[in-house]
């Protein structure tokens, strides 16, 4: 996806329709969507290879040269018979005042999701792999084959960081990281109904439904970590920020993850990092990728 930032300042309503008029002054650019996920792997440190889907146009152009700048690798198939995704968010002074989104949800063809698998198997010496799935039809049940055909056969750490319609396809997969709405529909029951699950009880569900390691987020109250052999544990998070902009911050903790258990990592340490990372995302406008500087920075002093 293309993430397109118009900043301006509001000084006046439209004559035509009671709406403010939105005086643009900047336009920033980056890529979003499993791309937030990418950069922030690269400005992490690791090398990251993005595979997706995009359609034939000139956002697609403008991913690649975003993609560029933030320091990844892409790999990308191109649908020429959907628009590639950009989201246009309209900023006046650190809040968002619109989003308009250009997109077409659906599941890819059978052609373009061939050229997808063949995409996959051409990335060599794989360490890790992050499923980043917003439901817009990429991640088809063959594709989550092919992905857990990784971790079984080649022993690649994969997380999934996806929507509940496609939860069903990653049950053993190494790591899942849903927030707590989207653990209450993986499981099928209703959040609302007398105020939800506990989360150690949420935990415990997604362990012995998925068998994975499960990272439940739970926004500013932190990270529930519950791993396959180990008690769970209630990471906090400790981290006081300002919130500015709540997207990517998902994103940007899934990354934490992983790269944490890659080095060597124990799960609350992962977790700790974690919470640090979204801290950080979100006291900043926009999903933006951050370093290893700025995350030791904050878990150090605690604030951003």
């Amino acid at each position: 996806m293309l993430d397109r930032y118009v900043f301006g300042n509001v000084e006046r309503l439209n004559p035509e329709a009671p709406v403010p008029i939105l005086h643009a002054k900047e336009e920033k650019y980056a890529t979003g969507g499993a791309g937030n996920t990418a950069k922030n792997v690269a400005t992490l440190g690791a090398k990251a290879v993005l595979i997706g889907v995009v359609g034939d146009d000139d956002i697609a152009r403008r991913v690649e040269a975003a993609a560029r700048e933030e320091g990844y690798e892409l790999n990308l198939v191109r649908d020429a018979s959907r628009p590639t995704t950009e989201k246009i968010r309209y900023i006046v002074r650190s809040q968002q005042m619109l989003r308009v989104d250009y997109e077409e949800a659906r599941e890819i063809p059978e052609d373009i999701e061939k050229e997808l698998l063949r995409a996959l198997e051409s990335v060599g010496n794989i360490d890790a792999i992050i499923v980043s799935d917003y439901a817009k039809g990429v991640v088809t049940a063959k594709v989550a084959e092919a992905v857990m055909r990784k971790q079984t056969q080649e022993h690649v750490l994969v997380m999934a960081d996806v929507k509940p319609s496609r939860a069903a396809y990653f049950v053993g997969v190494s790591i899942i990281s849903p927030n707590r709405k989207e653990a209450h529909e993986y499981l099928g029951v209703d959040m609302y109904d007398k105020g939800g699950r506990p989360k150690e009880e949420l935990a415990q569900e997604l362990r012995k439904k998925f068998g994975s390691d499960i990272y439940l987020t739970l926004s500013e109250e932190g990270i529930y970590v519950l791993g396959k052999d180990r008690e769970g544990r209630h990471v906090r998070q400790e981290h006081e920020v300002e919130v500015a902009d709540t997207s990517g911050a998902g994103d940007t903790a899934a990354v934490a993850i992983a790269l944490s258990k890659l080095a060597g990592g124990t799960d609350v340490e992962a977790a700790e990092l974690a919470n640090a990372a979204g801290a950080i995302v979100v006291s900043r406008v926009g999903a933006v990728g951050i370093t290893p500087e700025v995350l030791l920075n904050m878990v150090v002093h605690k604030h951003a």
